[in-house]
C-alpha cells in the first residue's frame, strides 16, 4: 500500500507492505524490514534494523491523529496515495462504477449506507478500524450505493473490495 505521511509537516511517502506481523517500508528510496508487536490497545512496538520505536497512536479532541514514538509527540496524517492518484479500479472519475477499497486490514466497525442509498463526493459509507484507528470509507463520487459487499465486524484485508458505487 502506498501512503502519504505528514509528520510535524514533513511530507514523507511510504510503500508499506504487512505480513504475519512484518512489514516492509521504502521511505525515500530506502528500503527496511519492520516487525510489529501490538502488546496493548493503542500501543505498537516496532523494531527497525536493530532499533526498538515505541508508538502510541491517539486521537486529539479535535479529532486530529497524533503519534507519540519514543516519548516525542507527532502529529500525523495518513493518506493513501492509490486512491489520490486515482488508481485502478477506484472509479474516482468517469462513468464507470467505484470500488471502494479497504485502506489497510482491519475490521468493519460501522456500516453509514444501505444498498439503493443516495451518497455525494465524499460522503462515508463505511468504518474500518485497523490499529485502533477508524478509518472512514468515503465515495469518490456521487452516485447510488449497489453494493455493500461486508457486514458489521467483518474481518477485511488491505485493498478488498467493500462497497461499489454507480
Amino acid at each position: 500500500m502506498k501512503l502519504a505521511l505528514d509528520i510535524n509537516g514533513e511530507q514523507i511517502e511510504v510503500d508499506f507492505t504487512t505480513a504475519t506481523g512484518s512489514a516492509a517500508l521504502t521511505v525515500r528510496d530506502q528500503h527496511f524490514k519492520a516487525e510489529v508487536s501490538q502488546p496493548e490497545d493503542g500501543l505498537f512496538v516496532v523494531a527497525i534494523e536493530g532499533r526498538i520505536y515505541r508508538c502510541m497512536v491517539d486521537r486529539t479532541p479535535a479529532g486530529e491523529m497524533e503519534i507519540t514514538v519514543n516519548g516525542r509527540r507527532l502529529a500525523i496524517a495518513v493518506r493513501d496515495l492509490k486512491h489520490l492518484r486515482g488508481g485502478h479500479g477506484s472509479g474516482a472519475t468517469g462513468d464507470g462504477p467505484a470500488s471502494l477499497v479497504a485502506p489497510m486490514p482491519g475490521k468493519v466497525v460501522r456500516i453509514l449506507c444501505v444498498e439503493g442509498d443516495e451518497v455525494t463526493a465524499g460522503q462515508g459509507v463505511l468504518i474500518v478500524e485497523a490499529m485502533k484507528m477508524q478509518n472512514e470509507v468515503q465515495s469518490p463520487r456521487p452516485g447510488r450505493v449497489a453494493q455493500i459487499r461486508v457486514k458489521d465486524g467483518q474481518t477485511v484485508n488491505s485493498g478488498e473490495v467493500l462497497a461499489i458505487i454507480n
